[in-house]
């Protein structure tokens, strides 16, 4: 297909302004979301435009909703922000200007996920929704790509928003796995565990208390709880993540001292970790703090109250596990014709969806390779067959009632 009669197509044409809009998490994505909500209700939607300022930023999130209020329905989702481009090394053309060679499509958040967003609102305009028999309802996210926070503080009112209709009890969420279907995910939480030592002339060591040294026996603590969890491994969570089937934490960044000729004061790690479906992450942190507590930080307070080891900064995302067997699960597997028996390497909102009863199914356009990458893309093809597979299973699951 040339690059032309691609540029030509509706679907360029709102994906090429998704792309524009710069949604990275730490801006406002306000004109995106005004945008999406008014493709919606030129549609017919009811739709609820959700504001919000988080931490001085205008965001806002989406949804839109029509058909008989019965139950059955179902929502398609997808987040609206993206990750940031501005100090990324690689790309060689402007990441908000949407671009084509013909075979592939270029532009930040083309595979995860602004072309899914596209191809969703249009589907919706190609069917009457007079014959919708099922509901059929859009839930756009914000803050997804900050560990999910945006779903957490929607679903303490989700289901009280669609006016008077039942809440769905599945969702097709449309990150990009290149029409693979994930039924699971791990969970992803992220948080600094602070030591707070005693500082002093490195001559006399034993008058102070080194926070690296003390760091270092909690980065053994984590390696132990590894090797615990590890063990502790579910066969159902071994199929689902062959390559990892635990819960596992990762030691990602770390900061501590000032000089060669000082005891450090203070240190600083940042930790991960990727929660296996079944895990409860409370339950694994309360162990990991009472480790800390009685290996580490009791003898330091002894020296003084002021010193010890301190976790802060806590966010995270659930871990997700959908069955298998439901009627869409079967359904989304023929439409798509893939098997459906691995779990996504990522987090999604379909954990905090989980939450309040929704069960959600990964599946998209986009390629997780391309995910947060400098030149991302996806291929042509995808970029019209999203759009084919989204308008079938609106039609065969909310008109034709599959």
């Amino acid at each position: 297909m040339s690059s032309n009669s691609i540029e030509q197509s509706e679907l360029w044409e709102i994906s090429r302004q998704l792309v524009s809009f710069n949604t990275v998490s730490a801006y406002s994505n306000v004109d995106a979301a005004k945008y999406l909500a008014n493709l919606l209700e030129d549609s017919g939607f009811v739709v609820r435009l959700l504001k919000e300022t988080i931490q001085d930023v205008e965001k806002a999130m989406v949804l839109a909703w029509a058909g008989p209020k019965v139950p059955g329905g179902l929502i398609i989702s997808g987040h609206i922000d993206v990750v940031p481009f501005d100090s990324q090394p690689g790309w060689t053309s402007d990441p908000l200007v949407m671009h084509t060679d013909g075979q592939r499509i270029f532009g930040r958040g083309v595979s995860d996920m602004k072309v899914f967003l596209a191809q969703a609102v249009l589907a919706a305009k190609r069917h009457p929704l007079n014959k919708l028999k099922r509901p059929l309802m859009y839930v756009f996210t914000c803050d997804e790509e900050l560990a999910g926070q945006g779903a957490g503080r929607l679903i303490k009112a989700l289901p009280h928003l669609f006016d008077t209709y039942p809440l769905p009890s599945v969702a097709l969420i449309g990150e990009p796995t290149n029409f693979d279907i994930f039924p699971a995910h791990k969970g992803y939480a992220v948080f600094d565990i602070c030591v707070r030592g005693k500082g002093g002339h490195s001559s006399a060591p034993n008058s102070g208390l080194n926070s690296i040294e003390k760091m270092a026996e909690v980065i053994q603590l984590l390696q132990e709880t590894n090797n615990n969890l590890q063990k502790q491994a579910s066969p159902e969570n071994a199929v689902l993540f062959p390559e990892s089937p635990s819960s596992v934490f990762n030691c990602a960044v770390i900061n501590g001292g000032l000089a060669a000729n000082m005891i450090p004061e203070d240190c600083r790690l940042t930790v991960s970790i990727r929660i296996a479906p079944g895990d409860q992450v409370e339950e694994i942190l309360m162990q990991l703090r009472e480790r800390i507590e009685n290996d580490i930080a009791k003898s330091m307070k002894a020296v003084g109250p002021e010193y010890g080891v301190f976790i802060e900064n806590m966010v995270t995302a659930p871990p997700m596990r959908s069955p298998t067997d439901s009627a869409f699960c079967h359904f989304l597997s023929q439409v798509m014709g893939k098997c459906v028996d691995r779990g996504a390497p990522y987090a999604t909102d379909g954990g905090q969806f989980q939450r309040i009863g929704i069960k959600s199914y990964i599946c998209g356009p986009g390629l997780l390779q391309e995910a947060h990458q400098p030149n991302e893309s996806i291929p042509v093809a995808n970029f019209f067959t999203g759009l084919e597979k989204i308008e079938q299973i609106i039609y065969e699951w909310c008109i034709l009632l599959h």
